[in-house]
């Protein structure tokens, strides 16, 4: 098959990749209709480090990529809950499948984690290759990827696998409360869906912190007020007469963002990281304990949030609609990385829809 292949930093090559095969009883093969980069996708590309790989140093060649959705084309004898033909999302992670918290659908708990083996993202190693590519295999199917039900399209499908639930679950874990107000850094794809989904959750104010004048714009456009990192904590201080926000949520993952976040949360307020920090970042936690603030860091639990966000989108609260900006065949995927990475052209998310 054709894929976007991991070479090196700054190297996604379009390149044929084996054919995936099913390894264990619980997976299936998608052939794949439609992905997606993530904010996420480009530590590998840049060189950076993610959990233990560190990608500014010689790794094997894989598929990148954890975003997409496609029609089941072959499945395990283990699997129940999907059949050839249907159409289905997928979580950008896997988990072991057995353990209690894979059982309860908190993949992001897995304890195979913490051997080293079992609950990981799709895209950052040959252990568990991305849907960059013609044809992807899905592990712990029942788990770890749903039917496409009724009223959901295919971009809100992409973002259900990623995205969407980042954004949502910042929402969750920053203790969002109806009548809030709430301060979201960074507009990217995630950030986006944090301001929509910090409004679905009845946020009255949301301040909406990014540096690209046509992100802000787009923030604008979803009722945030949108503001430059060099103007926000001043900005917000007056507009909360010196109280600060409720929640903070950092889709950016940077140190500039985190001290900023310390400034502008309120006595007993609540912080949700969601970008993926880099080693050295420093958090000044001796500020945030005087000011009795919960700081949440973590990775999203894709699986369970879907019992919750599929209504909220059906049903419109959260629409989803304008994040993808960009089209692209899997064919022209190495341009697709570089206009992201640089934000060029208004981007911001891109389709990706294999030749």
């Amino acid at each position: 098959m054709k894929a976007l292949v991991f070479n090196g930093p700054g190297q996604i090559i379009y390149e044929s990749f084996d054919d995936p095969k099913i390894t264990k009883p619980r997976n299936l093969i998608i052939k794949v209709t439609k992905c997606s980069i993530c904010g996420s996708d480009l530590h590998p590309y840049h060189g950076d480090k993610i959990a233990k790989i560190d990608f500014s140093q010689p790794v094997e060649r894989f598929c990148t990529g954890h975003e997409m959705i496609g029609e089941v084309v072959e499945i395990g004898s283990d699997v129940y809950r999907h059949k050839v033909g249907d159409k289905i999302l997928v979580s950008g992670g896997r988990g072991c499948g057995e353990c209690r918290p894979c059982q309860m659908g908190q993949v992001n708990h897995c304890l195979g984690y913490i051997k080293g083996n079992s609950a990981t993202v799709y895209g950052i190693s040959n252990q568990l290759n991305g849907g960059h590519a013609e044809y992807f295999e899905v592990h712990n199917a029942d788990l770890g990827a749903i039917g496409i039900p009724d009223g959901i399209n295919d971009e809100q499908a992409i973002l259900l696998t990623d995205a969407l639930a980042t954004g949502y679950y910042g929402v969750k874990m920053s203790k969002v409360k109806p009548g809030g107000t709430v301060a979201v850094f960074g507009q990217g794809p995630v950030g986006s869906m944090a301001v929509e989904s910090a409004f679905a959750a009845g946020a009255a104010k949301v301040f909406a912190i990014e540096p690209v004048e046509f992100r802000r714009a787009k923030a604008a456009l979803l009722g945030a007020i949108a503001l430059h990192p060099d103007k926000a904590v001043r900005s917000i201080m007056e507009q909360t007469k010196g109280v600060g926000v409720d929640s903070v949520i950092d889709a950016a993952g940077k140190e500039s963002s985190l001290k900023q976040a310390t400034k502008i949360v309120k006595l007993g307020g609540h912080i949700s990281v969601l970008g993926i920090l880099q080693p050295g970042v420093q958090i000044p936690l001796n500020y945030l304990q005087l000011k009795s603030v919960s700081l949440h860091t973590g990775v999203t639990g894709i699986v369970d949030l879907w019992p919750e966000l599929l209504p909220l989108v059906q049903n419109r609260k959260i629409k989803g609609e304008g994040v993808f900006t960009h089209q692209f065949k899997l064919s022209e995927g190495a341009e697709a990385f570089r206009v992201f990475d640089a934000n060029e052209d208004g981007i911001l998310k891109v389709m990706i829809t294999p030749d």
